[in-house]
């Protein structure tokens, strides 16, 4: 599978896309220092670190924390290109990473990473004139905020099953000792909704649907809930279900594709955006 600026992917059993950019493991020469004519930003579409990364709570006897600088953080690293900024309300979960030019040195960029989270586009992290080992001195901040996005639209996704069937399944005492009992599912706090509920409003998703990530394959339930395997209550959303099958933090929009003609979800939620 061939990335743009002369990176090769990984084969990964065909998970990522034909467009995919490859940030690492790549020489750097391949790693982008300017984004391409007609680009915005790369959104993140599969990252996994190294133990170099570092473990979140540290001891004081553990040793240093290597420099990113000078230290493969990330094994893995991959992203596309994305043409314009998209509302964020519809990308809630993605992480980008754009490349700013105020730097004339061809060797250097500026590097800011933004997150659509509540609605719009945040910065979550800048580096100024870095070299093109930039993608390991970035990998942490964009790998914390694409795990936390994922795990809030997941437990989103469970909350309206939680209060729904699994507290009907319930016997009464246990609903109420949990407070489940008569609780609206509408009462969920919508921390990260991650769009799938508005392609089904859209009509470019129906309840039922099935869509795959290699020879895995999800359903589409009402709510924009994914249903994986025939355990009714084993549900999840997008980002957090493909990061659950893959071997690395993915966002699964551009991985999970519509079974019956193999769109990408990535592709239904831009045809949404342009109407």
């Amino acid at each position: 599978m061939t990335a743009h600026h002369g990176a090769t992917t990984p084969p990964l059993s065909g998970t990522l896309p034909p467009e995919t950019v490859l940030l690492a493991p790549t020489v750097p020469a391949a790693v982008p220092m300017r984004p391409p004519a007609g680009a915005w930003g790369l959104v993140v579409i599969a990252l996994r670190t190294t133990d170099a990364a570092g473990a979140p709570v540290r001891h004081t006897r553990d040793a240093s924390v290597p420099d990113p600088a000078h230290t493969d953080t990330a094994d893995l690293f991959a992203g596309v290109w994305l043409p314009e900024p998209p509302p964020a309300t519809l990308h809630a979960g993605d992480v980008v990473v754009l490349l700013h030019t105020s730097t004339a040195d061809p060797a250097r960029t500026d590097v800011e990473v933004l997150a659509a989270m509540q609605g719009e586009w945040r910065t979550v992290g800048t580096w100024d004139a870095v070299n093109a080992r930039w993608p390991h001195e970035v990998a942490m901040t964009v790998l914390v905020h694409m795990r936390y996005l994922a795990d809030a639209a997941f437990h989103d996704a469970q909350w309206p099953m939680l209060t729904g069937p699994l507290a009907a399944a319930m016997p009464d005492w246990l609903s109420r000792g949990l407070g489940l009992a008569g609780e609206p599912a509408a009462s969920a706090p919508r921390r990260a909704p991650d769009g799938l509920a508005e392609l089904l409003e859209a009509g470019l998703l129906a309840e039922g649907d099935h869509i795959v990530l290699g020879e895995h394959v999800a359903t589409v339930r009402a709510g924009g809930i994914l249903q994986h395997g025939p355990d009714e209550f084993a549900v999840s959303a997008v980002n957090a279900l493909a990061t659950h099958l893959c071997d690395f933090t993915a966002n699964g929009w551009h991985l999970w594709q519509r079974a019956h003609d193999n769109r990408p979800l990535a592709d239904l939620r831009t045809e949404l955006a342009r109407r």
